[in-house]
C-alpha cells in the first residue's frame, strides 16, 4: 500500500483516457494526469496543473485553490474544506451531461428526468431517453429534423409478473421548430431554478430559440417560441380525418411537393391520425398562421407536418406559447392498440374534459417549487406546498392551472379551499388520476409515531429465554479486522455495523425491561399486565451486563468511525462535479479478514465502473449503504453523547448525501426522493443507458429503513444537543428528525401503493387484475415487475421489500397483507430449497410468519436457521437476537 497522507491533505484527479466508451464500464488505459492540492499550515501547494474555478448562475464557485468553508451551520460546511475530505472531478460517462451547460454542482443524480439529460440524450436521443409525466411520455427524440419533444400517450398494459406502460413511438407526436437558426441540441434552462418535479430544456440561442418544462402531471406538453422562431408538429401518422382549425377544414398539401393553403388560427387546430385514432388539440397563444402537408404514398404509412408559416406577435416580453393535449385516445374505434379502446371507455365525461382543457389553455406550469412546514412537536401532521410556478399568456387566471393528480394527491386535496378535484379522472400507470385546478397544493402528511428504537410493545414473555440466549452470543460479536480498516464494500459493510447496533439497543431494552427502567411513552401499544409479564421475564433472564454492552458499543464506534474520520481504505471521496460523497472502492486482495484494499485514491475502481460496490461511484443505492451506516451512527450517538458531539458533522455528511432537508451549495437537497409519487429511486446517473423504463428501485423497505436511520439519528442527537445546550446543533438536529420523519412517512405510504399488492376494504390494489403477484419485486417510471437485479427466484422478489427487521416494519407491512404473501413464501421458500436457508431468506420467512400471526411458529423458524447463516453475506443485518426480537414483539393478530 502507498502510504497515506495526513488528516489535512486531500485531492482531486483528473483523467484524460484514450480509447474509453462513452457508456458503461469505464476501464482506465494509457494516458492519465492527476492534479493534487495539498493544504497544510496554511500554504497552498498545487501540483502538476492549476486549480480551475467555476461560476454558476447561482454564485457557486468551487477551485483547486480555493475551497470556500461553507455556512457556520452544520448543514452547510465544505466537506473538503472544513472537513478535510479528498475530492475529485470526474471524467466521462460519470460526469455530467453536455446538457447540463452552465449549471453546476450540486445536481441532481437520481431524480426521474435524467433520462432526458443524460450522455445518451446528448450523444442522440431515442426511445430509452425519455420520462413519464403522468399522463405522458415525454422524449427528446424529435422526429424530421427538428428541435422539440416528442408526445406520447402510453397505456397500462398487465399480465401475471408485469405491469408497464405501453406506446408506439409512431403513434407519438413532435412539437418544436424545424427552423434551423434554432438547431436540434438542448440544454438545460439556465434561467429557471432546478425542481424535484420538473425540468425545463431550452434550444437555440438568446435571440431565436424555443423552451419547454416538462412537469409531473402536466395534461398539455408546452412550448415556447423566442425571437421568431416558428412552430412545428409532426407526425408519423398521416390524417385520419381532415385538419380543423376552429372548426373549418384545412386542405393539406404534399410533402417535397405543391404546397397547401395558409389558415389562420384564432383558437384551435384538431388532429385526428389514422393508426393511433387519436385525436389532438394544439392551442396557441396569440393568432397563427399555418400550413399543413403530408407525404405521398399509402395512407397507413403517410406522415404529416403542420407549420407556423407566420404569427401576430405577443406583447412585448411575451413568449408564443404552443400548447398539446389528448383529446380522444380511441375517436372511431379503430385504434392499433386496442387497449387505448377500453381505456378511453373509462373516461367520465370526454366533453367536459375537453372543455376543460380548453378554458385553462392559457396557464401553464413552469418550475415547480416545493416547501415544507413541520410541527413543532413529533408525531403530528406536516404540510407540503406545492407551487407549481403557473404562468399565463393573457397575465392572469392563474388559479385556472390544470395538473394531474394522483389518488394520495386526491385524498390529501379534498379538504383544500385552493384546489378543486374534478370528476375527469383516467386510469394510469399509478391508479387513478384525476384533473386539479389550482396553482398552488397544499397537502399534509400524517408523520405518525416518532420513529424509535423499540416496538409499540416489548417482546412477549414466552420469546424472552431464547432472545436472551441469543444476546449473549451475539453482544459479543466482533467486527472483522478489514471492517475495522475500512477495508470492504460499503453497502455490506453498513449493513454489518447496523447489525450489531440493533444487538446492543435490544441488550439495552432487555436490561431496563428487568431493572423496570420504563421510559414514559416507550411503549405505546401495551397493557400493565403484559408489560409486568415481559418484566418478569426479562428479570429472571441471564442477560448482557452493562459492560457487555459498552465494549460492543466500543467496538461499534470504532467500526464508524473508520468510515468517516478520512482513514479507511477504500475512502469516501466528496464528488464536486455533482456534489455528493461516492466511495473510492476496495480492489480486495488476500483471504480472509486479513487481506487489504489493493488500491489507494486516486486509484478508485468504485468510480471508474458501474458494476463495483453495486453502483456507488454513480449514485446508486446511496440510501441503501448510507442508511445502514447513519443507523449505526445513531446507536453509537444514543450510548455516547459526548462521541456524538464530536462527530457531528462528518455523521451529517451521510444525511446530506441522500437525504438533505435544506438548500445546500454542497449538496443536492433530498437526492432520492420523487416527492411526486413519495417513494425514492435507487438507481443513479447512468440509468438512461441501461433501461428505457427510467428511474428504478428494487427494496422499497431498505428505502424506508434508510429514511427511519435518518429520523432516528436527528432525534438522538435532539435529545444530546438539548442536554448540552447547543442551541444552533439542536435546531439542525431537529429538522434532521422532521425531515426524517416525513421521508418515512411518505415512503412507507408508497410501499404500500406500489410494491405491495394486495384488496381489502381499506386498502386499494393499484395495478390492474391481471397482476397475480402479491409484491412488485422492481419499481421502474413505467413498469413494475416480478423480479431483481440479482434473481429470478419468488423468493427474492418476496424477501427484498422486508428487510431489514427494524422497528419502523411495523408500520410497514400490513398483517392482512402478510397473512396473503405469507403462504407464498413458504412455498417459494420450499422450492429455492438450500438457497433459501444458506442466502437468509428463511430469516424473512420467520419475520413474515410472526407479522401474519404465528409467532410461536416463527420462532421455531428462526431457531431451526444454521447458526453459520446468521455470520454469512445473507444474513448480515439479521442476527439471532434480533430475529427474535422481531418476532416476539410483532402485534398478535387473529389467524
Amino acid at each position: 500500500m502507498a502510504p497515506r497522507r495526513g488528516a489535512n491533505d486531500y485531492g482531486s484527479i483528473n483523467v484524460d483516457e484514450e480509447s474509453v466508451p462513452l457508456h458503461g464500464p469505464t476501464k482506465i488505459h494509457k494516458k492519465r494526469s492527476i492534479r493534487f492540492c495539498l493544504i497544510a499550515a496554511g500554504l497552498i501547494a498545487v501540483g502538476l496543473v492549476a486549480g480551475i474555478m467555476r461560476v454558476s448562475r447561482r454564485g457557486r464557485q468551487s477551485a483547486c485553490a480555493d475551497f470556500p468553508l461553507g455556512g457556520s451551520s452544520s448543514l452547510s460546511l465544505s466537506p473538503v474544506a472544513a472537513l478535510d475530505m479528498l475530492y475529485i472531478d470526474r471524467q466521462f460517462d460519470a460526469s455530467p451531461s453536455k446538457i447540463w451547460g452552465n449549471i453546476s454542482a450540486p445536481l441532481p443524480t437520481n431524480s426521474w428526468y435524467l433520462n432526458l439529460v443524460s450522455h445518451r440524450a446528448a450523444h442522440q436521443p431515442d426511445d430509452s431517453t425519455r420520462v413519464y409525466t403522468v399522463p405522458y411520455i415525454i422524449d427528446t427524440a424529435a422526429a424530421n429534423e427538428m428541435a422539440g419533444i416528442r408526445v406520447h400517450w402510453p397505456v397500462v398494459s398487465a399480465n401475471t409478473n408485469n405491469v408497464q406502460m405501453v406506446d408506439d413511438f409512431k403513434n407519438g407526436i413532435t412539437i418544436g421548430t424545424s427552423d434551423r437558426d434554432v438547431g436540434t441540441g438542448y440544454r438545460v434552462d439556465d434561467k429557471e431554478d432546478l425542481s424535484h418535479l420538473g425540468v425545463s430544456l431550452k434550444w437555440g440561442i438568446e435571440k431565436k430559440s424555443i423552451k419547454t418544462h416538462i412537469v409531473r402531471g402536466m395534461p398539455f406538453a408546452t412550448v415556447q417560441y423566442f425571437g421568431g422562431a416558428l412552430p412545428s408538429i409532426y407526425s408519423y401518422n398521416g390524417p385520419a380525418s381532415a385538419v380543423k382549425v376552429d372548426g373549418s377544414e384545412l386542405e393539406c398539401g404534399v410533402m417535397k411537393g405543391k404546397a397547401g393553403p395558409t389558415m389562420e388560427v384564432e383558437k384551435e387546430i384538431r388532429l385526428h391520425f389514422i393508426n393511433s385514432d387519436f385525436t389532438w388539440i394544439v392551442l396557441f397563444s396569440s393568432p397563427v398562421k399555418v400550413s399543413c402537408a403530408v407525404s405521398e404514398g399509402d395512407e397507413k404509412t403517410r406522415q404529416f407536418k403542420l407549420d407556423v408559416v407566420s404569427y401576430k406577435e405577443p406583447e412585448e416580453g411575451r413568449p408564443l406559447v404552443a400548447r398539446l393535449a389528448l383529446l380522444n385516445q380511441c375517436t372511431t374505434g379503430m385504434s392499433d392498440i386496442k387497449d387505448h379502446c377500453l381505456e378511453d371507455a373509462q373516461w367520465t365525461d370526454q366533453k367536459k374534459y375537453e372543455q376543460l382543457l380548453i378554458e385553462s389553455a392559457d396557464v401553464y406550469p413552469s418550475s415547480p417549487q416545493l416547501d415544507f412546514t413541520y410541527p413543532e412537536s413529533t408525531g403530528k401532521e406536516a404540510q407540503m406546498t406545492i407551487d407549481w410556478g403557473a404562468r399565463s399568456t393573457t397575465g392572469s387566471g392563474h388559479d385556472k392551472l390544470l395538473m394531474f393528480a394522483l389518488p394520495h394527491h386526491q385524498e390529501s386535496l379534498k379538504n383544500s379551499s385552493a384546489t378543486n378535484i374534478t370528476d375527469q379522472c383516467m386510469n394510469t400507470f399509478h391508479g387513478s388520476t384525476c384533473l386539479v385546478s389550482g396553482s398552488i397544493w397544499s397537502m399534509t402528511e400524517d408523520m405518525g409515531d416518532p420513529m424509535s428504537f423499540t416496538a409499540p410493545r416489548p417482546p412477549e414473555p414466552d420469546s424472552i429465554p431464547a432472545l436472551a440466549d441469543a444476546l449473549s452470543d451475539d453482544i459479543h460479536y466482533e467486527l472483522s479486522d478489514n471492517m475495522l480498516r475500512g477495508a470492504a464494500d460499503t453497502y455490506f459493510s453498513g449493513k454489518i455495523l447496523a447489525r450489531l447496533g440493533r444487538v446492543i439497543v435490544i441488550a439495552s431494552e432487555m436490561n431496563n425491561l428487568a431493572s423496570g427502567d420504563i421510559e414514559d411513552g416507550m411503549y405505546s401499544d401495551v397493557d400493565d399486565d403484559s408489560l409486568s409479564l415481559s418484566m418478569e421475564a426479562a428479570a429472571a433472564a441471564d442477560l448482557p451486563s452493562d459492560d457487555d454492552i459498552a465494549d460492543a458499543v466500543e467496538q461499534l464506534k470504532r467500526g464508524v468511525e473508520i468510515w468517516i474520520n478520512g482513514k479507511a481504505e477504500a475512502p469516501y471521496i466528496y464528488d464536486r462535479n455533482w456534489g455528493g460523497i461516492v466511495n473510492c472502492g476496495c480492489t480486495y486482495h488476500g483471504e480472509g479478514d486479513k487481506g487489504i484494499c489493493n488500491n489507494t485514491f486516486p486509484e478508485c475502481p468504485a468510480l471508474v465502473d458501474v458494476n463495483e460496490d453495486f453502483g456507488n461511484g454513480y449514485y446508486n443505492d446511496h440510501h441503501f449503504h448510507y442508511g445502514y451506516h447513519l443507523y449505526a451512527a445513531a446507536v453509537v450517538s444514543k450510548f455516547d453523547p459526548e462521541w456524538a458531539k464530536e462527530y457531528f458533522d462528518r455523521v451529517l455528511l451521510y444525511v446530506r448525501d441522500f437525504a438533505n432537508p435544506t438548500e445546500d451549495k454542497f449538496f443536492i437537497q433530498f437526492r432520492q426522493k420523487d416527492w411526486w409519487l413519495g417513494s425514492s429511486w435507487a438507481s443513479g446517473i447512468i440509468s438512461a443507458e441501461n433501461s428505457p423504463h427510467g428511474r428504478n428501485q428494487e427494496s422499497s423497505s431498505e428505502s424506508i429503513a434508510a429514511y427511519e436511520a435518518v429520523a432516528l439519528y436527528g432525534a438522538v442527537m435532539v435529545d444530546v444537543f438539548s442536554d448540552s445546550g447547543g442551541n444552533e446543533q439542536l435546531e439542525t438536529a431537529k429538522i434532521i428528525r422532521n425531515a426524517g420523519q416525513l421521508l418515512t412517512a411518505t415512503e412507507l405510504r408508497a410501499a404500500n401503493d406500489y410494491w405491495h399488492v394486495w384488496s381489502s376494504k381499506t386498502h386499494a390494489n393499484t395495478y390492474p387484475a391481471a397482476y397475480k403477484q402479491p409484491v412488485v419485486g422492481m419499481l421502474y417510471e413505467t413498469m413494475a415487475s416480478f423480479q431483481t437485479w440479482f434473481s429470478p427466484l419468488p423468493v427474492v422478489s418476496y424477501g427484498i421489500q422486508l428487510l431489514p427487521f427494524t422497528p419502523v416494519a411495523e408500520k410497514r407491512d400490513d398483517p392482512e397483507w402478510a397473512s396473503t404473501l405469507y403462504p407464498l413464501y413458504e412455498e417459494s421458500c420450499q422450492q429455492a430449497g438450500d438457497f433459501c436457508i444458506d442466502n437468509g431468506w428463511s430469516i424473512i420467512q420467520a419475520g413474515l410468519c410472526a407479522t401474519a400471526g404465528d409467532r410461536k411458529e416463527a420462532l421455531e423458524q428462526a431457531l431451526a436457521v444454521p447458526t453459520k447463516v446468521f455470520a454469512s453475506e445473507g444474513g448480515v443485518g439479521n442476527s439471532l437476537s434480533n430475529t427474535i426480537w422481531y418476532i416476539g414483539t410483532r402485534k398478535q393478530v387473529s389467524r
